[in-house]
Order: C-alpha cells, then sequence, then structure tokens
C-alpha cells in the first residue's frame, strides 16, 4: 500500500515541513485587515468547524497535524503543521500511521503543545453533544471499537478496552479513543483495521486541533477557543464582530503555512453580499483594507466585472464548491420519486436566484477538479430548468408531499423557492421550512429528523474522491454528526466504498468514477446542481488574499495591507 500520490500533492521532503512560511514579495507587518461576511460562524470550535469559511478563518487560529499549503495560482501541496512531517505509514500497509509533534508549539498563554491535547481535540470529536464536524477520522477510528467521547460517564464511557502496549501512558488525560495512542508527549499512533492511504489529508482538517483540556467548555468552546496560531480572540460576538489579535506564543519558525502580518484582523457580520462588494468597490476608509468574503450576486457581480478599473481587486476563481439539493432517503425511500426530483428541478433558476449566474450547471456527483472525475451522460437530462412533464409521467399520477429545509435569510430561501416551484409543476407538494444556519447542518446530521429535501454547499474535504463519496457509506450512519446526512444505506454501495478506500491513489480514479455514475443512476442520493464561480472584491490596499483551490473561498494566512491613509 502506497502513501497519498506523492510529488506536488504531499511533501515528502521533512524540509518543507519546517517553518517559516515561504516569504511573500512585498509583504509589510502592520495594521488591520477588515473582513466583510454576512452572518455568524457556523462554529469557531475547531472540532466542529466544517463550514468553508469558518474553516478558512480557522487557518488563523489553529494548527493542525498537517496542512495544505496553497500559492494562490492552483499549486498546493500538503506539510506537517503541528507534525514534523506528512505521517509516517508505519508498516507500509495504511492500517498504522505515526506522528511526530514539533517542538515549541505554544497556546496563546504559552504553554506547549503535546501529543495528549491533539488527542484530546480528536476524542472530542466522538462527543455526540459536538459531532458537527468532519467525521472521516472518527469513522475510521470507530472500526476498533465504540467510543461515546471524554464528556461520557468515566472520563470515556466506550464499552471498548484502551489499545494495548505502548497507549498505556496517554500522557495527560485518561483517554479510551479506539486504535489511538500516546507514546509520549510529542507521539501520535493511530491505528486502523483498514487502510487508510488518505489519512494524511484527513488529519488536515480541524479535528486534529489540539485542546487543553483543562479550557474545554463544551458547546461553549465555540466562543472563545484556545488559539495556536498566529492569531487569537480578542472579542466575539457572535452574528456581529470578530476581532483577532497576533498570538505572542506563535513561532513562525515552527510553521510552513502562515504569515502574521496585519496587526489585527477584524471581521464585520451580517452585510448581505451585495452591500459587501459596493463597501469595497467604493474603498472609502477601512474599506481600502477589506476583503468582501461573500460572492457577490449577479447584479453587482456584472458591474464588477464591467469595470477595467477593479480588474486588480477582483477575485474572479473557478472553485470545488456545488450546490446539492440532497435526498433523505429514509424518508423518501422510492427512488422512482428521487429520479423525478433530478428531472424536476429547475437549476439554472436555482444558480441565477443565488446570484450566481456564470457558475456551471453540473450532474456529477464528484466536482471537476477532483481526482476520479469522469463527465458521465446526465441520466435525467431536463434540461437548465427541469422537464417537469418527464418528472410527472414517472410519478404516475402521485402527489408526494415532501418537506424541503432551507437555511434563513433572502440568500437561501429564494433559491429554495425557486426549487419548490420547479418540483410543484411536476406534481410534488411542497413545504419550504426555514431553520437558523447555526442549527442547520446539526439538525440534518440528526438521524430521524423530519425533512425530505435540503441544500447543501459542499467541497471535497482533499482533491480526492473518497472525501465526497466515501459519504455514502451506510455503516457510519449513527444518532447525530453523520455525513452520510442522505441516510443511504445500500448493502452494494458500502461495499464498494470499503473496497475503494483501500486501493492506493493510483488505482482508485477510475473505480470512483465507476461509483459516481451508479449512484446516481440506481439511488439518486442527491441531485448536483450548480458549481460556483467565486466573483467578490477585496479593497486598494489588500494584497495576499486569494480563493483556495480546494475551500472555493478567500483564505487569510499570507494576506497583509499596504500603508496609506
Amino acid at each position: 500500500m502506497t502513501a497519498p500520490t506523492p510529488g506536488d500533492a504531499v511533501a515528502l521532503d521533512p524540509a518543507a515541513s519546517r517553518g517559516p512560511a515561504p516569504e511573500q514579495p512585498g509583504a509589510r507587518r502592520g495594521g488591520t485587515l477588515h473582513v466583510l461576511r454576512d452572518a455568524a460562524y457556523d462554529h469557531l470550535d475547531p472540532q466542529r468547524s466544517y463550514t468553508l469559511q469558518s474553516l478558512a478563518i480557522g487557518h488563523l487560529l489553529f494548527r493542525t497535524l498537517t496542512m495544505f499549503r496553497e500559492d494562490g495560482r492552483g499549486g498546493r501541496v500538503l506539510v506537517g503543521d503541528l507534525a514534523e512531517t506528512p505521517g509516517r505509514d508505519v508498516d507500509g500497509d495504511g492500517r498504522t500511521w505515526e506522528f511526530t509533534l514539533k517542538r515549541g508549539v505554544r497556546y496563546e498563554d504559552g504553554r506547549e503543545v503535546t501529543a495528549a491535547d491533539v488527542a484530546y481535540g480528536i476524542a472530542r470529536s466522538f462527543a455526540p453533544e459536538i459531532s458537527d464536524g468532519p467525521t472521516h477520522l472518527r469513522n475510521w477510528l470507530s472500526e476498533n471499537g465504540s467510543y461515546e467521547g471524554p464528556y461520557a460517564e468515566g472520563a470515556g464511557g466506550s464499552d471498548t478496552p484502551a489499545p494495548s502496549g505502548p497507549a498505556g501512558d496517554t500522557h495527560g488525560f485518561p483517554h479510551e479513543v479506539p486504535g489511538l495512542e500516546v507514546p509520549d508527549p510529542y507521539t501520535l499512533v493511530l491505528r486502523f483495521r483498514e487502510p487508510h492511504p488518505d489519512l494524511p489529508f484527513a488529519v488536515s482538517q480541524p479535528v486534529t486541533a489540539p485542546v487543553p483540556r483543562d479550557a474545554d467548555t463544551g458547546a461553549d468552546y465555540d466562543r472563545a477557543p484556545v488559539a495556536t496560531g498566529p492569531y487569537r480572540i480578542e472579542e466575539h460576538v457572535p452574528g456581529k464582530r470578530l476581532a483577532l489579535v497576533r498570538n505572542p506564543h506563535w513561532d513562525a519558525a515552527t510553521d510552513p503555512v502562515r504569515h502574521d502580518h496585519p496587526d489585527r484582523v477584524e471581521v464585520e457580520m451580517g452585510l448581505e453580499a451585495g452591500e459587501q462588494n459596493l463597501r469595497v468597490r467604493a474603498d472609502a476608509g477601512d474599506d481600502s483594507r477589506a476583503v468582501a468574503e461573500n460572492n457577490a450576486p449577479s447584479s453587482v457581480a456584472a458591474e464588477l466585472i464591467a469595470d477595467p478599473a477593479l480588474a486588480d481587486r477582483l477575485r474572479r476563481d473557478p472553485t470545488p464548491l456545488v450546490w446539492y439539493l440532497a435526498v433523505n432517503t429514509a424518508r423518501v425511500t422510492d427512488v422512482d420519486v428521487r429520479r423525478a426530483v433530478a428531472l424536476a428541478v429547475d437549476k439554472a433558476g436555482f444558480r441565477d436566484t443565488m446570484g450566481a449566474d456564470q457558475g456551471v450547471l453540473v450532474h456529477t456527483l464528484l466536482p471537476s477538479a477532483t481526482i476520479g472525475h469522469r463527465d458521465y451522460p446526465d441520466p435525467y437530462p431536463g434540461g437548465e430548468h427541469g422537464d417537469p412533464e418527464a418528472a410527472a409521467a414517472l410519478l404516475g399520477g402521485a402527489r408526494p408531499r415532501l418537506r424541503l429545509l432551507s437555511r434563513e435569510g433572502e440568500y437561501f430561501t429564494a433559491p429554495a423557492k425557486v426549487l419548490a416551484t420547479s418540483l410543484e409543476r411536476a406534481g410534488f407538494e411542497i413545504e419550504l421550512v426555514e431553520i437558523d444556519r447555526p442549527s442547520h447542518n446539526a439538525v440534518l446530521k440528526t438521524r430521524g429528523h423530519e425533512y425530505d429535501l435540503y441544500l447543501m454547499g459542499m467541497a471535497a474535504d482533499w482533491p480526492g474522491a473518497s472525501t465526497l463519496l466515501g459519504m455514502f457509506d451506510g455503516r457510519t450512519i449513527g444518532e447525530s454528526g453523520n455525513d452520510n446526512f442522505v441516510y443511504l444505506d445500500d448493502r452494494g454501495v458500502n461495499a464498494e466504498i470499503a473496497r475503494l478506500g483501500r486501493l492506493p491513489a493510483n488505482e482508485s480514479a477510475a473505480p470512483w468514477a465507476a461509483l459516481d455514475e451508479r449512484l446516481q443512476r440506481d439511488h439518486v442520493p442527491m441531485v448536483p446542481l450548480f458549481s460556483y464561480l467565486h466573483v467578490a472584491l477585496a479593497g486598494s490596499r489588500v494584497r495576499g488574499v486569494f480563493t483556495s483551490s480546494f475551500l472555493g473561498t478567500p483564505v487569510y494566512y499570507n494576506a497583509y495591507v499596504e500603508e496609506g491613509s
């Protein structure tokens, strides 16, 4: 078994994982970077962070075992972040991985990060109370046995004994995470029953951010998590503002990715995307040092694109972010009803109402930039605006009643209404239900919820196909925190996902593409709608901000602001 694809994808030379990060030509220290965004972050607790913009701001606050370093021109490489390297495949079979932590990585209070802190962060991701973050690592470790997280009775609550051998000393807290060993203060070992060659990618997610156990406040940790990155939280008023200042104990010599160029980063929330971009266009005062984080709506985007004076400040970037209409297969059990949904939806109307009329309509589950993507023929060729007659014929006179869940706010509800109208034209009866944004993902990831359809904007957690298609493995479904939020549980699909997950990256692309087509043809767990083009402005004094090639949103670890009044 080989590790992930070498070369440009993973830094095999340990020198690439040492700090400091590559110098940014012309960068200066000082000033305040302003970020304008539409609403509160879903979560700042690293173990719960799973939305793209939460991950982006999290780069400044938290360090993880590994991290992708991007150059802003589409190039990216996985490096060791907390770890000295992107991991060692101990036996060469993808089942046992070892990570050695760098010395001298510190929290904002000056304490050194230890392997036990990283293990505790991973343990938190198992807790049902905070289970809305990434689940790849949790699911893979759960192959070894069950665990309910560190808040369960008995400081572990597992019905499985702790791993034997060197893990007997947990160096900091009594954990029973199955397969996780802490042999000394700077070493973690992760053991799996099945091969997981993608593990170095999975541990780049913030579930591996360290958390000091004595600072953990459970669900309230969201408000003021303890920083290990170049910035710490000075003030956080959810939905209104977030102020970051430099972390005095962050050491650039240990960090191969991040910089701390601005003195401060101030996030202003509650601004519609159009207002953000028009303010930055005017370039007055602090807005000359501001970034519009959200995609400009169609009318504003057209103005920005047409103005040649804005060319140097305009981000107009393809992204891997795809919007899907997810179908709860545990409630919508008739596959012909799901096929009728796919035939009826007005993809172009949805895209245009979201203000993304330059986005590309899609029909494959995998985004085009994913390893394993293949542009197979659309099994439901309803055209740009849907085919209500073909969908009605498939329904055969039935009028299914479906509940469509939407995040609250016009940005989400307006396009949801477009989809509801297109489904109603085909004979569906649709009830549109609104929910606050922070609750949305937690609700739909809880088994047994009462919604049939819901809109999800998703990008692959890393460039491989497993990160998206692996979510359809029914064996991972639990009571809460489900990545398989469509609740598909098909024995054949489960077996194929397990088989493909054991393959080396250089052998798995074509089989993943075949599974993509099979899922859409036979199961229709989601209807792909469109792929985003990110169109937004930065102020004239902002430099170093770019759209991440795999998050599809602006990232700030190279950002700086130029001098001037």
